[in-house]
């Protein structure tokens, strides 16, 4: 797979000749230097670019061949984002953040506030729901992504430097979300990272330099549990402390259809 960008009469080749697989249900990194093609990669397999030579195949669809509409549906369907800048709606609160893509799904209002609920809850931020994000911390916020991220069970979710704001200990308590999340769900994730903590928890380390995979890592047997760590809350959250209650098999019970 072959990534080149246009820069006025030049052409900046970005990813040259690309050919891994990302293994599903693990903690993915992509490590690699400034300008080494990190997040190129993942927007070639978040759907939102696609590349100049090659295939990529995200939960065994071939997604080149998709139109713009089918793969915009094919990534909201399939596909979770989480931002080093949260990227949430400062007008919505918490509550309204999670739900937006399950309103633009087309899910009746019944059912896509309990799932929300539920997610909040999951999380640890069911006090929080009515709090617009300029009300919360780092750590919450990027809690309220998390949940948003997963609103619609994706099968992969995306990260890209989902550490880089938050302060130690907070950030270690997003990783060990996510992990517990990954490994009850079996959701897959991808992260670029420069975070020794997240880089520590990865199952399969994929490094690159100049557009080119350097190595790839595996660990033999299959993802680590990461113990929990407490937020940035005075009192954790039941994710930390009681994966029982937190599980999210109302997710397998509450998938598609959707209304369209």
């Amino acid at each position: 797979m072959r990534k080149s960008y246009r820069m006025d009469d030049v052409t900046v080749p970005v990813l040259q000749g690309i050919d891994v697989e990302i293994r599903p249900a693990y903690f993915t990194v992509l490590l690699g230097p400034s300008g080494s093609g990190k997040t190129t990669l993942l927007n070639l397999i978040g759907c939102l670019d696609r590349p100049d030579a090659g295939k990529v195949i995200v939960a065994g669809t071939d997604v080149n061949s998709l139109t713009d509409d089918e793969l915009a549906d094919f990534r909201a369907e399939n596909i979770g984002f989480v931002f080093q800048s949260f990227n949430l709606i400062p007008v919505l609160t918490a509550f309204e953040n999670v739900e937006y893509p399950l309103v633009l799904a087309g899910m009746e209002p019944e059912r896509r506030q309990r799932r929300v609920k539920r997610l909040l809850d999951a999380v640890g931020l069911a006090d929080r729901a009515d709090n617009r994000p300029g009300q919360l911390s780092g750590g919450q916020r990027q809690r309220v992504a998390i949940a948003r991220a997963l609103a619609r069970k994706p099968k992969l979710v995306i990260a890209d430097e989902p550490t880089a704001n938050l302060d130690s200990q907070t950030g270690a308590a997003i990783i060990a979300l996510m992990r517990w999340m990954q490994q009850n769900f079996k959701i897959s994730f991808i992260f670029s990272s420069h975070d020794s903590g997240l880089i520590k928890a990865a199952d399969d380390l994929i490094v690159l330099r100049d557009g080119v995979i350097q190595s790839v890592r595996r660990k033999p047997d299959g993802p680590e549990a990461v113990p929990s760590a407490p937020v940035d809350d005075e009192v954790e959250p039941r994710w930390a402390t009681d994966a029982a209650e937190t599980d999210f098999s109302f997710l397998r019970d509450e998938t598609r259809p959707m209304a369209r």
